[in-house]
């Protein structure tokens, strides 16, 4: 259970000082922040029908043995592969795909340069990948190299059925196929409103694709960072977590993931 100010500050003091991320950032050289606000296109829904979720996995909040970036992103197309070094050895120890862990602690990074005051770190985003998508694996798919989902998970009609929300189509099926209900999509579980108000390029591919990896996680961050409030303050945490699709059942579940995170990475 979230009980309070005082769990809270013992999580944040596992998950370790992010401030060394900018030094590592510095040292690295050109680590790019991706413009947010710049136009971007974005991935149609492409057939055959992907992978349907039909419940999300586990999950939980914050902390972090704090990501470092090890290379220029000049030399790789992923910019988030800068953080190679950082994740590659935790990426067994917390069972996490690598490529995932790369794509949130960059997500992370760039957070601390653009909206530093919301103090997001890397253990939230895993632990919504964990409730969502067991970080893109969910129903027999993987994240490629790139990062995107093979084949592309795509969620259940949310018709108003089986506890399911009810969002009519608000994007014509550009991203889930279907003209009458909206989905959930990709590694994050974007819906289409989400999307538009926060989806991002986020590996400079020229799209913002919610079933990138590197994409949603930024994506993820920018939209749990909206409220412009400090998400160290567990009732700010709580708040931004409960109004990102279908976790608000679920914070609990968000909480306890990213403190076992925050806990195994410092081990």
């Amino acid at each position: 259970m979230l009980t309070g100010e005082k769990t809270w500050r013992r999580l944040a003091l596992m998950g370790g000082v992010i401030g060394a991320l900018a030094v590592g950032s510095a040292a690295a050289g050109a680590v790019v922040v991706p413009q947010f606000a710049k136009p971007l296109s974005t991935r149609p829904y492409e057939p055959p029908p992907p992978v349907v979720v039909t419940q999300p996995s586990s999950a939980a909040p914050t902390q972090s043995a704090s990501p470092s970036p090890s290379t220029s992103p000049e030399v790789s197309p992923r910019p988030a592969s800068a953080f190679t070094t950082w994740a590659a050895p935790l990426a067994g120890r917390l069972a996490v795909p690598q490529t995932a862990l790369e794509a949130y602690g960059y997500a992370e990074w760039v957070l601390q340069q653009t909206t530093p005051t919301c103090k997001l770190q890397w253990t939230t985003l895993a632990a919504v990948g964990k409730v969502t998508t067991d970080h893109g694996r969910q129903g027999g798919s993987t994240l490629d190299p790139q990062g995107r989902m093979r084949p592309a998970l795509i969620g259940p009609a949310l018709n108003g059925t089986g506890g399911a929300a009810k969002v009519a189509d608000t994007d014509a099926g550009a991203l889930d196929g279907d003209h009458t209900w909206d989905h959930a999509v990709g590694p994050l579980q974007f819906i289409p409103s989400m999307w538009r108000q926060s989806g991002v390029d986020g590996d400079n591919d020229q799209l913002a694709d919610p079933q990138d990896v590197d994409d949603a996680a930024l994506a993820a961050a920018y939209h749990l960072c909206a409220s412009g409030k400090d998400l160290s303050v567990v009732a700010n945490w709580k708040s931004a977590v409960s109004a990102y699709h279908g976790l608000a059942s679920q914070l609990d579940k968000v909480f306890e993931e990213a403190q076992a995170y925050g806990v195994k990475s410092r081990s």
